[in-house]
């Protein structure tokens, strides 16, 4: 039986302009990629209709404050996009601020993350 001895070498540090940077390890680079395929594993399914077509020409406009994206496939079909920009409120309070901390004195409302 023939035992092996590992180094414990440090990896080298490649310098990025003032920010050091060392090479991830074999077992990372495992991690992210299995992490990676998850992710595109997951964007496949997302639109199943229209996974593996051959696109014809991707057009896109903006009309009454939405901008709409239209993607024209090869056998005829279409698939289109519609998106509006929205602000949303998270919360009102009410604070003293006058000791320098941001004391609140009232919530009058907090987005729930249902809607």
């Amino acid at each position: 039986m023939i035992l092996m001895k590992t180094s414990k070498t440090k990896p080298k540090v490649v310098w990025v302009g003032n920010i050091p940077v060392t090479p991830i390890t074999a077992k990372e680079r495992r991690r992210l990629d299995k992490r990676i395929k998850k992710r595109y594993d997951k964007y496949r399914k997302r639109y199943k209709e229209i996974r593996g077509k051959r696109v014809d020409w991707v057009t896109y406009n903006y009309e009454e404050g939405l901008l709409y994206v239209g993607i024209r496939f090869m056998d005829g079909t279409y698939f289109s996009l519609q998106f509006s920009p929205q602000i949303v409120t998270e919360g009102v309070e009410f604070s003293d601020m006058s000791s320098g901390d941001d004391k609140i004195l009232k919530v009058y409302h907090r987005r729930r993350e249902d809607d």
